[in-house]
């Protein structure tokens, strides 16, 4: 009998250890699969935002599900990160609920976007707590960011060429047009708010990794840094021209605030040079395409005047906004509220410019935790990437592309779809993935 005991127990640690055997493989299968299955979306939602609903929605339920059994074993918050998500989600909750009081017709309509998407972006933070994870996710933005970009440059060339009735039609799912206006041009691509965000993105992998790039990876980089800069051009977009001037001052800031910051000498050199290349660059572009310098000008400094239809309906909204703000300074009025100025039927709630919107709606208080909120981004960020190179490396192109994000959302709502607000939450889940897997630098 205790030789039958002794051969049993014996045994028994050797079917444990199968079974965890078996329990990892399975584990690492599905991190595996969970992660090509967001890479895969991602670089989806950047490609055709807005469109191709069903398949994206496949793909969010697969992500969703697998994320789910995974978050059983792996997932990890920190606690502030936690702390500010519960802010914001009860700024969310009392929006949503003082709407529905006030009358509001949006209030539910607008329940995704501050109550339900931020849950699964939770969930997507907490399962991504190791930075190769983030680097992956990078990959994909890389990925989508140049096949954006690819479309936008075929809109570009099909309308220049005289071969938009054959190549729009294929472009559809895009909504591609284009228009030429003697001296400036303009495209529309659904794609086009990627490659806008591209510029900052790309211009700071290239500065921040400066001493890393090589051979084709080098050639590629610049080669569609180049690109984006033809299809901002192109695009017709103010704002884009303007996150464009504006993006290599945000992105020197934050870089030399980490620990890749540049010496006084290098520093004034690499921005001598660059200034002198994106002159260069520039020019060369708009000799290629025929722009008029000086209409581009005039088109760039009206948007700021109120001499054209649609600059001249913001300023409308802007007085309309902050006169029912002053109404209710403190809480607003709750989310879905309207106001006189009506800018869609269909949602008369939507307006442009987001962040009077906001304040309209959830007052300065909500406004003030929803700007902390984002502003601990970026200090924390700051903290981070001073003690630590290889995740300044990652976080300067991402806190930079926010930055400029953020600017371009003041006059047209990118916030309030789900397609855009991992601009947000990827330099958290950054943060996240250092302060839960190196605790000496919380």
């Amino acid at each position: 009998m205790r030789d039958i005991d002794s051969s049993i127990s014996a045994s028994l640690p050797q079917q444990e250890t199968v079974l965890d055997q078996s329990a990892s493989k399975g584990h690492k299968f599905s991190a595996k699969l969970w992660l090509f299955l967001l890479q895969s979306f991602f670089a989806l939602m950047l490609v055709v935002p807005t469109t191709l609903q069903a398949p994206r929605g496949v793909f969010l339920v697969l992500i969703a599900v697998v994320g789910g059994v995974l978050a059983l074993r792996t997932w990890r918050v920190h606690r502030d990160i936690i702390l500010l998500w519960l802010l914001t989600m009860l700024v969310g909750l009392f929006g949503v609920i003082w709407g529905v009081t006030n009358s509001a017709p949006g209030a539910l309509k607008v329940t995704s976007v501050y109550l339900i998407w931020p849950v699964l972006y939770l969930l997507f933070i907490g399962l991504a707590h190791d930075p190769r994870v983030i680097k992956s996710i990078e990959s994909a933005l890389l990925v989508g960011i140049t096949f954006a970009t690819l479309m936008a440059l075929t809109v570009i060339l099909a309308g220049l060429l005289g071969y938009g009735s054959i190549i729009y039609p294929l472009l559809e799912f895009q909504g591609a047009a284009f228009g030429n206006y003697g001296g400036f041009i303009e495209f529309r691509t659904y794609g086009l708010t990627t490659v806008m965000y591209g510029f900052p993105f790309v211009l700071s992998v290239i500065l921040v990794r400066r001493g890393e790039l090589r051979g084709l990876r080098k050639f590629g980089i610049y080669l569609l840094l180049f690109a984006i800069v033809l299809a901002a051009l192109g695009s017709g977009r103010r704002a884009f021209w303007l996150v464009m001037l504006l993006t290599p001052f945000i992105m020197l800031s934050f870089l030399q605030l980490s620990s890749c910051h540049l010496k006084p000498v290098p520093f004034l050199s690499l921005t001598f040079k660059s200034s002198v290349l994106a002159v260069l660059a520039i020019a060369c572009i708009i000799t290629a395409i025929g722009l008029d310098p000086v209409a581009l000008v005039e088109n760039f400094v009206a948007a700021f005047q109120g001499q054209e239809a649609s600059s001249g309906e913001r300023f409308k909204q802007a007085a309309s906004l902050w006169e029912k703000f002053s109404e209710s300074p403190v809480v607003g009025h709750g989310f879905g509220s309207t106001v006189d100025v009506v800018r869609s039927h269909d949602t008369p709630w939507a307006y442009e410019l987001s962040y009077l919107a906001l304040l309209m709606n959830v007052g300065l208080v909500g406004f003030l935790i929803y700007s902390a909120a984002v502003l601990w981004v970026a200090l924390k960020g700051i903290q981070l990437s001073r003690k630590n190179a290889e995740f300044a490396k990652l976080f300067v192109p991402l806190i930079t592309a926010l930055s400029a994000f953020l600017i371009m959302n003041a006059t047209n709502p990118y916030l309030g779809k789900f397609d855009y607000l991992w601009v947000i939450f990827l330099p958290v889940a950054l943060i996240n993935a250092y302060l839960t897997r190196r605790p000496k630098y919380d």
